[in-house]
């Protein structure tokens, strides 16, 4: 009799401190994909209650809620949620995402083909813009995901984005996550890398976003990452710059192609990158990990 095939196991964690629709519709597109079902899913909450409604939801698609009394950053809530994984695959997801009906799969067959992959980058797009202002942040979204593809090989920052992020549970136990961290995802790819790990990008693991729409929701994350070298040089000793130095031609051909394809929307974005420049906000703002919430990403949405 032929045996059965054993399949690794999966845990996806997500941390909230919002916990409103738009997390129902992200663990929902979790179940609908492709092997979501056999899926553990993890949600650690603060700040804002969920609410009874939101709460039953959760509930029916068979998610495990805890609610901290005590609010604490992002990297808190992971670091709760990594010791208790016991999956082989640790996805770490935010309360505003989308996930592609293949995403689920695509992460399974990259570590179970590849035993020494330690982490993955999941694809950032934007979902369809419901205004102007979305379609030029869409446009900034784009842009990074066509230089992650190019950029060695996928072995990039940029590829490495704190909306989804997959990891070898056993290699992820071993990685130093300070409570206090503010730019998460550039410390979790650093981290990989000072423990020998290896990294690249999925290129058919996609999952959906729902950009800024108004503009005082991009503004903190705008200055958040332009404060981000400094606070990484404090958790690692080695000379960050070459980590950080974007190719100039990599991103004169993103600009081009945005161009040609969105050439509304990536002058708009130019504006706006230009403004929140100029109005950042102080890296004693920006240092604080318990952020307030951009609301208008929460909007839940669709791919379709």
């Amino acid at each position: 009799m032929k045996r059965k095939t054993q399949h690794s196991t999966i845990t996806v964690g997500i941390p909230t401190c919002y916990g409103g629709q738009s997390l129902v519709e992200t663990v929902r597109s979790i179940r609908k994909a492709k092997n979501g079902n056999t899926v553990r899913i993890m949600i650690i909450a603060d700040r804002t209650p969920i609410t009874p409604v939101v709460a039953d939801a959760l509930i029916k698609l068979r998610t495990e809620l805890t609610w901290n009394p005590v609010e604490g950053s992002q990297t808190k809530k992971v670091k709760q949620m990594i010791g208790k994984t016991t999956s082989d695959i640790y996805i770490s997801t935010q309360d505003d995402i989308t996930f592609d009906e293949n995403t689920i799969n695509e992460i399974l067959n990259a570590f179970e083909n590849d035993t020494s992959l330690t982490m993955a980058g999941i694809r950032i797009f934007p979902l369809p813009p419901e205004t102007y202002f979305e379609a030029a942040m869409g446009s900034m979204v784009r842009i990074v995901d066509t230089i992650a593809q190019l950029w060695n090989d996928t072995h990039n920052h940029l590829a490495s984005s704190g909306r989804c992020l997959a990891f070898r549970t056993t290699h992820l136990k071993r990685f130093r996550i300070p409570e206090n961290v503010v730019n998460s995802d550039m410390f979790y790819y650093l981290e990989n890398k000072r423990l020998d790990g290896t990294f690249r990008q999925l290129a058919k693991a996609l999952v959906y976003i729902r950009c800024p729409q108004k503009l005082k929701d991009q503004i903190a994350p705008s200055s958040r990452y332009l404060y981000s070298k400094k606070e990484m040089q404090k958790h690692f000793s080695q000379k960050l710059d070459t980590e950080y130095r974007i190719p100039i031609l990599l991103l004169l051909w993103a600009f081009t192609k945005e161009l040609v394809c969105h050439p509304l929307a990536i002058v708009y974005y130019l504006f706006i990158r230009i403004y929140t420049l100029v109005v950042r906000q102080s890296k004693g703002v920006v240092s604080n990990p318990v952020w307030k919430v951009e609301l208008s990403t929460k909007n839940s949405g669709s791919t379709s």
